[in-house]
């Protein structure tokens, strides 16, 4: 697993980007922490052979979300790290991170086609985030540039919003509740979060007293 830094965004991928066209899922959100619910979806989009490999986009600041990560950015850039070490097909991108403020979604998909222009993109969500994706900046054009692969969530169906020019499809995973804010109350409970996230992320939360 490698991190992608901003300011090599343009080579990062290069060899692959110019030999043909290579499909790449795209997996954002905060990951304050990232948890095994997490790496059981990436493990599903993998296993589904619709990607040839997945990147973590973590979020500086969501506009959909009231409150701000409470990890730091090298905290959850580090937890990421620990995480997907063991994948190859993954790797994390900070530049979100890195250029800090409000992170919009199609900002980051317009700077990676640029770079990547034959790559085709899936952006993996929620059916949650699924029924607010009008409200998302410049929907339109986002769904003219990429694939949006869809997971199931509880209580909430899978009805398409009318968008032109939409593209999607439902991903065959299992349905999880897991939340990194139930980790996150869990810890400040000080109840054990064994097995809810990988252990090297486990120790790393101990190691920092993370959200205690």
């Amino acid at each position: 697993m490698a991190i992608t830094r901003s300011n090599k965004l343009a080579n990062a991928y290069k060899d692959e980007a110019s030999s043909g066209t290579e499909r790449v899922a795209l997996y954002g959100g905060s990951f304050d922490p990232v948890h095994s619910a997490h790496l059981r979806i990436a493990q599903s989009v993998i296993e589904s052979g619709v990607v040839d490999r997945l990147i973590f986009v973590p979020t500086a600041h969501s506009p959909l979300k009231k409150n701000g990560p409470i990890a730091s950015d090298s905290q959850r850039l580090q937890m990421l790290a620990l995480a997907t070490a063991d994948e190859p097909r993954y790797s994390v991108d900070s530049s979100e991170i890195e250029q800090g403020g409000i992170s919009y979604t199609i900002d980051w998909v317009r700077s990676f086609k640029a770079a990547h222009p034959n790559a085709q993109l899936y952006w993996i969500l929620g059916a949650d985030q699924f029924e607010l994706l009008e409200q998302w900046r410049s929907i339109r054009e986002l769904a003219q540039l990429l694939h949006f692969l869809v997971l199931p969530r509880p209580k909430h169906a899978l009805v398409a919003p009318s968008i032109p020019g939409l593209n999607y499809q439902i991903v065959d995973a299992p349905l999880l509740s897991e939340s990194s804010t139930a980790i996150r109350q869990a810890c400040e409970q000080g109840i054990a979060i064994t097995d809810r996230v990988p252990k090297s992320v486990e120790a790393f939360i101990s190691q920092q007293s993370l959200y205690k």
